[in-house]
């Protein structure tokens, strides 16, 4: 890392005032019967590169969220949440859950597609700076940037059922999702993405899931479309909480179903957060990523493994101070690559 990178990262941790060590409590107000909740969340990261002929250090906002939850009765509730972060204002969660049981919710309007549950799990929460692979000027993929950039996971507009009866055994839950799919408005017919979940926990805090996302590909517009599949199991142990916690997936599937181009790979996240050790600081969260990809066949862009060791510093249940360094060695004696990653999270 250049000298001017680590003078602007020990500048920004210094200049990183402690937030409150108070707890989070949701924000509601009730107006004509009608129970609002709002949230939000404020990430500052400053992240460096290694790769050549890329700046060696940017400070970005990565996200800028306002959230509103409008619970109108007991059976309709809506969510709408913008992004200030970037150039234009960008919609994120946007829509309305029907609430006719514990076994059975209708949610319709953009949302996560259930899928992945490193990507399911809120970035608010996320034990990494970022979910997965993200080095300026390195294009490369690991498992979960291959997953989201093939788009099986991640939000997009669409109908989801979804529930957990109760009493049923080993506390089974579902999801299934019909969405326009990433081909929408492209080619020349309708085409559609369909995904599917399935959890369970047989005891506290230990937790299983499955999951099964298809998509129509072409190669191009009004060409014949081919469906590809991917396929995740993946476990979770612990809470964000004090005391260990593990949050892993395995994944597969097609990359191209035209040349027969498929994934697999793996990702994992292990955390250990403490108790607190004092009045301002709530919590101490030393964490480690390791996260790995390969794809079978041609590609111009190939897999590698990721590996981060960080620790999160805790004013709180969400305002923290993140600190990662991100080692990439890409397969096949392909570009390696490093970035110190800093980042202020303010949430409610």
């Amino acid at each position: 890392m250049s000298p001017r990178a680590l003078r602007l990262a020990l500048l920004f941790t210094l200049c990183s005032t402690p937030l409150t060590a108070q707890e989070s409590v949701p924000a509601q107000v009730d107006v004509g019967g009608v129970e609002l909740t709002f949230g939000g969340r404020l990430q500052t990261q400053l992240n460096t590169t290694s790769i050549d002929d890329v700046e060696g250090s940017e400070l970005i906002i990565r996200r800028a969220r306002l959230e509103l939850e409008a619970k109108i009765n007991d059976l309709i509730t809506l969510v709408i949440e913008p992004d200030f972060a970037g150039d234009e204002v960008e919609l994120k969660d946007t829509w309305i859950q029907l609430d006719f049981d514990p076994a059975l919710q209708l949610l319709a309007g953009r949302s996560k597609r259930p899928f992945s549950r490193v990507e399911l799990t809120s970035s608010k929460r996320i034990l990494p700076v970022e979910r997965g692979l993200r080095i300026r000027g390195l294009d490369a993929f690991d498992e979960y940037a291959l997953v989201n950039g093939l788009e099986y996971s991640d939000r997009e507009i669409g109908v989801l059922v979804t529930g957990a009866p109760e009493g049923a055994p080993l506390g089974l839950g579902y999801a299934v999702g019909v969405y326009r799919g990433p081909l929408h408005g492209e080619v020349g017919e309708a085409t559609y993405q369909y995904v599917a979940r399935a959890t369970i926990q047989p005891v506290e805090p230990l937790s299983f899931g499955a999951s099964w996302s298809s998509r129509d590909f072409a190669v191009t517009a009004g060409e014949e479309l081919e469906r590809g599949h991917a396929y995740s199991i993946d476990v979770e142990y612990g809470a964000f909480a004090p005391g260990l916690h593990l949050i892993a997936e395995a994944s597969f599937g097609d990359v191209d179903p035209f040349t027969t181009t498929s994934f697999r790979g793996a990702h994992g996240w292990l955390a250990w957060r403490s108790d607190s050790p004092g009045r301002t600081v709530s919590a101490i969260e030393p964490i480690v990523r390791v996260s790995w990809a390969d794809i079978d066949g041609e590609s111009a862009t190939p897999g590698g493994l990721l590996l981060t060791p960080g620790i999160n510093v805790y004013f709180g249940p969400l305002n923290r101070l993140m600190i990662n360094y991100d080692v990439w060695r890409g397969a096949d004696d392909s570009i390696d690559a490093e970035s110190l990653k800093i980042m202020l999270q303010a949430a409610f």
